[in-house]
């Protein structure tokens, strides 16, 4: 029998890190990095994107490639560059980004590009982010609904940014088709008082209970929250904490494995025992700097759920 395969849907993206008077380049972009997180927790996953042919578009390949993500739906663009997005570090150790993501090849997908890849093979797809904000939208919202609609579990994480968008009314339009569409959202609770239009916890519950899908906000060091027919709190996983990026795609990552695991079911708690697990590896992700370079492998998971449970 085959392993159930993940689609992750989403753009290629290099983080500049600048660190000290130096500056460092690592693949990144929430999708990407919840792919990489998905594989490493022993998913089969495939990614789904237009690269480009430039110098980051090989280094994103390859780094794909390395985690044994298939890449074979992926199309190639020779005259549009990669999305560059540079990081800065706080004292408070949250990042802050400036996205370059105008006219990049991700930026680029039409539904022609995504209309060729074959559904029956994806038992779920995760998508959203920045695509969302450009002109692949509405191509990447047509695939996620064709999806769903043959019965593919769809999960997805708006990770708004409110820096990358041209409009920003379009692209909270876009996120919100994409919350509806889901089977299951994970979302910060920044994103949600942004998408919202709300100041406070409260009212981004009440805001999420009218959309009617079951949701996880995640909070950092205050753990996070799993919204559905009731209001559970997930206590954050303790660990020392070097560095935050890449914590939220860490813990989706982890939510996405564990509901695989439970054949997609989101009944009963079994939303709230994925998002036990999404603390876990967030933990992980916090250990160093950068996202993937500490994000975890399925053997120290499950030791530690084995301890845990």
């Amino acid at each position: 029998m085959n392993r159930i395969k993940i689609a992750v849907v989403g753009e290629n993206l290099v983080d500049i890190f600048k660190m000290n008077d130096k500056f460092e380049a690592h693949p990144g972009g929430s999708p990407l990095n919840i792919a990489v997180g998905l594989a490493r927790l022993g998913a089969n996953v495939s990614y789904i994107t237009k690269f480009s042919n430039d110098f980051f578009g090989a280094m994103l390949k390859d780094v794909l490639k390395s985690e044994k993500i298939d890449i074979s739906n992926c199309p190639v663009d020779d005259q549009l560059h990669t999305t560059l997005a540079f990081v800065f570090i706080g004292k408070d150790k949250v990042p802050n980004f400036e996205v370059w993501n105008q006219c990049t090849a991700d930026s680029s997908i039409t539904w022609n590009d995504l209309s060729k890849i074959e559904l029956r093979e994806f038992s779920a797809v995760h998508f959203g982010s920045i695509l969302l904000a450009t002109p692949a939208a509405e191509a990447v919202l047509e695939f996620v609904k064709r999806s769903k609609n043959v019965g593919i579990f769809i999960s997805f994480d708006p990770n708004y940014r409110s820096k990358v968008a041209l409009d920003e009314k379009a692209y909270v339009k876009n996120l919100l088709k994409g919350w509806e569409l889901a089977n299951v959202v994970k979302c910060s609770l920044e994103d949600a008082k942004a998408i919202f239009g709300v100041s406070n916890f409260e009212d981004a519950v009440k805001a999420i209970k009218k959309i009617k899908i079951p949701t996880v906000i995640t909070m950092g060091e205050k753990g996070s929250y799993v919204v559905n027919n009731k209001l559970t709190h997930i206590p954050v996983y303790p660990t020392t904490v070097v560095d935050t990026t890449g914590c939220g795609d860490a813990f989706a990552a982890g939510m996405i494995y564990a509901l695989s695991k439970r054949a997609f079911s989101i009944e009963n708690d079994e939303l709230t025992e994925a998002a036990k697990v999404g603390s876990v590896t967030a933990a992980f992700a916090a250990q160093k700097i950068g996202a993937i370079s500490s994000f975890a492998y399925v053997d120290s998971i499950e030791k530690i759920l084995k301890g845990t449970s």
